[in-house]
């Protein structure tokens, strides 16, 4: 019998240079701080051993296109590779000098997507999509030197409507959970995203973050009040730039009833920054 072994939330840009750049110095120093923080609970998650490592995260019309734009999306096959662009902007530099190349988890992947399609989700699945700066900036603080745990890449749509409902998403994470308890496993599951930020597709309020709304959220999952947080709806989560939470409502699917500890917490006005985990 499977199980998951750790779970945590963090923040997916973990590259000083551009907080420096776009918010000042103390943005640095708190990005800084949360990368020790991430590094620390690198050292927890080594020390369970897990098999797999199932990673939510968001595409930034990186890999897709307003050609499709899935829901959400499993990522199978042996390996994946780290995404390479051209004039790469600023987050997306935090790629630069990693492996090309990382494992997958092929059986685990397979599972999911399979198990998940009897099941009523009609998860789309990839055989060639890279990983960018939402899946690579925390797992590679969060391994360091170690080799990288083999991955299930896992897709949610945070930007492109219409959104996956936040019910649904925290649906296919006790999906995932009902996957690894049947198998023999040990899992780890994380989700990156940073909290709340209005991006490129919200021009008018680049620069801006709702720390009201993420103290509120925080608590609820400090709390377990998952209650609160399914019935959030898409159209709370643009108006106060916390699209990302939806990979977040994955993790916390798959690890219902525990409650969150927070690790870190940083209000910084361009946008908040957390690393959470729970004890599963």
């Amino acid at each position: 019998m499977g199980r998951i072994v750790y779970a945590a939330a963090m923040s997916h840009v973990l590259h000083p240079p551009y907080y420096e750049k776009n918010v000042g110095p103390h943005g640095k120093r708190m990005v800084e701080e949360l990368i020790a923080v991430v590094r620390d609970m690198g050292r927890e998650l080594a020390a369970r051993r897990p098999d797999a490592l199932v990673v939510i995260a968001d595409d930034h019309l990186n890999v897709f296109s307003f050609d499709a734009v899935p829901a959400m999306c499993v990522r199978i096959g042996r390996s994946v590779s780290r995404m390479a662009q051209e004039g790469a902007i600023e987050f997306d530099r935090a790629l630069d000098g990693l492996a090309e190349r990382y494992p997958l988890h092929e059986d685990l992947a397979n599972r999911i997507l399979e198990e998940g399609l009897e099941a009523g989700f009609d998860f789309a699945a990839s055989w060639s999509a890279p990983l960018d700066h939402a899946f690579l900036s925390p797992l590679t603080v969060l391994h360091g030197d170690r080799a990288m745990t083999p991955l299930v890449p896992f897709w949610v749509n945070c930007f492109v409507a219409p959104l996956p409902s936040a019910r649904r998403c925290f649906a296919a994470g006790q999906h995932i959970a009902r996957v690894v308890a049947d198998g023999p496993w040990n899992v780890g599951v994380i989700a990156t995203g940073g909290l709340s930020h209005f991006p490129e597709l919200s021009l008018a309020r680049v620069g801006e973050s709702d720390p009201e709304f993420d103290r509120r959220v925080v608590g609820w999952m400090e709390r377990g009040d998952h209650a609160s947080l399914t019935a959030l709806t898409t159209k709370e989560l643009h108006a106060t730039g916390s699209h990302e939470l939806l990979n977040w409502m994955v993790l916390l699917g798959a690890v219902a009833p525990a409650r969150a500890r927070v690790r870190f917490f940083g209000e910084m006005g361009r946008i908040d920054l957390a690393a959470l985990a729970w004890d599963h």
